[in-house]
């Protein structure tokens, strides 16, 4: 008998344990969708561990993602007749591929009463030129089939043929319409709420996150917390702290999170940020925690030891950086920067202390200023209360995306009785 349920049919390209935000972002999204009544199939690629999910069928099938796999996808998706399909898209999820970017057409030919949604988790999109002669022409083959225009070299017919876009942040919303007309009538913004289990407010967590961090129950200790891969700036925050340090000896930083893989193959390794630290002369007051276990609130002690957070992303922050949700949630006055395209919602010395990408002066800078403004650190905190009560919360995050999928049902409905 066929469930009443609406049927949600998640692919994604990332998903645990793979060492990715979008990975760990995904799958408590789909979870919660679950328990907001949804059924919820995921289909991923074979190192996908369903087992780190409730609620939800994972299906760890696809070995790659290209030209040959596309049927696979299209066979999955008839089989199950989803109402739904949730694209879960940034490029390097799906091997920079640009098959990716054109199998939402396809799958609305095959079925044209589901609706198609795709959140865009950041404006990085597929990259042809870095593939083969025969995938560069798979693609303008797939883009004369798919016909019309709107048709777009990083995204495909992604943004033109999904019912409904999803960006984190409002940036990022600006960059997709630029290559579509007319994008932001179907398109919203909503931010990603903290992805690790919260522990208890308090200084009992403060005093237990110290002990595992190894730093002084005193020392005034700034955090970084994020994976850690190339943009996000770190070789500046390890040279700030170090100026920071000439000043405030007792001074402490804790790197907290794991390495990910250099998917965007820029040679980038965590090895050199260690050579940094010994060469600044810093490496014995830095505490790295390295990956911590998914499930456990590790990363949230870790968050509750530290008094400011610094988040120095190479092209600035914006709503969609998971961290930020993170270490606001955790009542941290958070410093970090500011980039081309400016985010609106971050107001500089109100709920962030903003200072320009790649300047370890300014970052040593604002770390110092924070040290030594009681006003300045208390209206950061304030801030960042603010900010997690308007965007950085589950149910806000799932409010939002449950709207977006009635939305886009209701207006399949309004067209089939029209």
């Amino acid at each position: 008998m066929k469930s009443n349920k609406t049927r949600v049919l998640v692919i994604t390209g990332v998903f645990p344990p793979m060492a990715i935000a979008e990975g760990d972002h995904i799958a408590r999204l789909s979870e919660g969708l679950a328990e907001r009544g949804y059924e919820v199939d995921v289909l991923a690629g074979k190192g996908a561990n369903g087992a780190s999910v409730k609620g939800c069928r994972v299906h760890p099938v696809m070995a790659n993602w290209n030209w040959s796999s596309q049927a696979k996808i299209l066979r999955f998706a008839e089989d199950m007749k989803p109402d739904i399909i949730f694209f879960w898209f940034i490029g390097m999820a799906f091997e920079f591929h640009p098959m990716i970017s054109h199998v939402a057409t396809r799958l609305k030919a095959v079925l044209p009463q589901t609706r198609i949604v795709t959140q865009i988790t950041a404006p990085v999109g597929v990259r042809p030129k870095e593939h083969p002669f025969l995938t560069r022409a798979g693609l303008k083959l797939s883009a004369v089939k798919l016909g019309g225009g709107n048709i777009s070299y990083e995204y495909g017919t992604l943004l033109r043929d999904s019912d409904r876009i999803i960006a984190m942040a409002e940036p990022h919303l600006q960059r997709f319409a630029e290559q579509m007309p007319g994008l932001e009538s179907k398109a919203v913004v909503i931010p990603p709420p903290p992805l690790i289990p919260m522990s208890a407010p308090g200084e009992t967590s403060r005093m237990k996150g110290r002990e595992m961090l190894g730093v002084p129950a005193e020392a005034p200790l700034f955090a970084y917390f994020g994976r850690l891969y190339v943009g996000k700036g770190l070789e500046y925050l390890i040279q700030a702290f170090s100026k920071v340090r000439k000043q405030v000896p007792d001074a402490r930083l804790a790197i907290i999170g794991g390495a990910a893989p250099d998917y965007f193959k820029s040679g980038w390794s965590v090895d050199a940020l260690h050579e940094l630290a010994r060469e600044e002369g810093v490496a014995d007051a830095i505490s790295w925690t390295g990956e911590f276990p998914f499930e456990t609130d590790d990363g949230s002690l870790y968050l509750r030891a530290a008094d400011y957070a610094v988040l120095p992303f190479t092209e600035g922050a914006a709503l969609n950086n998971s961290s930020i949700a993170a270490c606001a949630a955790h009542d941290l006055p958070v410093i970090t920067t500011t980039g081309d395209r400016r985010e609106p919602e971050f107001m500089d010395g109100q709920n962030v202390l903003l200072c320009q990408p790649k300047d370890a002066d300014a970052l040593a800078d604002g770390m110092l200023r924070v040290l030594s403004d009681k006003d300045l650190t208390s209206r950061l905190k304030a801030g960042s209360a603010d900010l997690t009560g308007r965007y950085f919360s589950w149910k806000a995050t799932l409010d939002s995306t449950v709207k977006v999928f009635e939305d886009a049902l209701q207006g399949a409905a309004a067209r089939e009785t029209a």
